[in-house]
């Protein structure tokens, strides 16, 4: 929903050789301006699906990274429906971006693993409804980050996610009646938490009502499990150890 204080997925993964982006929703460039960081370092990107609340800043992003200067080529890694989005996006809607910044356009299919450095990215598909999506797993220096982006619970996901140093799992609504396999309820994370047994837990894609009642998700979420879980909140900066 629109919110002052939050904008829609993305996130940020700096090691000591790479900056990654995964998603980039509306406002995430914005957001990245004001982290400070140079985005002329960022060379590979990631979007999860194309629900507009993980792409739409795509097109903005190419923008600014030709007028910052940027003059290597962008890797984009998404589900093969890319080619179809990208001809609408690019091609058709800012074909001028074109001749502006080259993109190097990357599958991935379901179980696909990609080697960037010594870094490598595993992805699993989601219960997401109609759409093909995909969750991550990056693996660098012994640590571990897995992003569920937007999913109902999963056993690949929780088998992709064990015992990770860092889950970042959606919670899109409360414990109540909702459509099924689209989305994850406070509940249903807690018993995903419970088989994976991460680290740390950062909580995204919620609805307002989530936010607002974010201590007695929190409990549900943690109820007799020891872990570590946190709100996920515009511009937090995590260090994983």
């Amino acid at each position: 929903m629109p919110d002052p204080e939050r904008v829609q997925s993305g996130i940020m993964i700096q090691t000591e050789s790479h900056v990654f982006l995964i998603d980039l929703g509306s406002g995430v460039l914005q957001r990245l301006v004001s982290s400070g960081i140079d985005i002329t370092k960022i060379q590979h990107v990631f979007i999860s699906h194309f629900h507009v609340d993980h792409c739409s800043d795509f097109p903005t992003f190419c923008q600014s990274m030709w007028l910052a200067g940027f003059n290597k080529t962008l890797h984009l890694y998404a589900p093969p429906q890319v080619d179809e989005w990208s001809k609408g996006v690019r091609e058709i809607g800012y074909p001028y971006l074109l001749e502006k910044l080259d993109v190097e356009i990357h599958h991935l299919d379901e179980k696909a693993t990609v080697m960037i450095g010594n870094c490598k990215i595993t992805t699993t598909p989601t219960t997401h409804g109609s759409m093909d999506t995909r969750a991550f797993k990056m693996e660098c220096s012994g640590k571990s980050i897995v992003y569920s982006s937007d999913t109902a619970p999963s056993s690949e996901i929780v088998d992709l996610a064990k015992d990770t140093d860092l889950l970042i799992h959606e919670c899109n609504w409360l414990d109540g009646e909702y459509p099924k396999k689209v989305h994850t309820s406070p509940s249903e994370l807690h018993e995903v938490i419970s088989k994976a047994t991460p680290k740390r837990v950062v909580v995204t894609h919620v609805s307002p009502q989530v936010v607002e009642n974010w201590e007695t998700v929190k409990s549900i979420i943690s109820h007799g499990l020891d872990v570590d879980a946190l709100l996920g909140e515009d511009l937090l900066a995590l260090e994983v150890l």
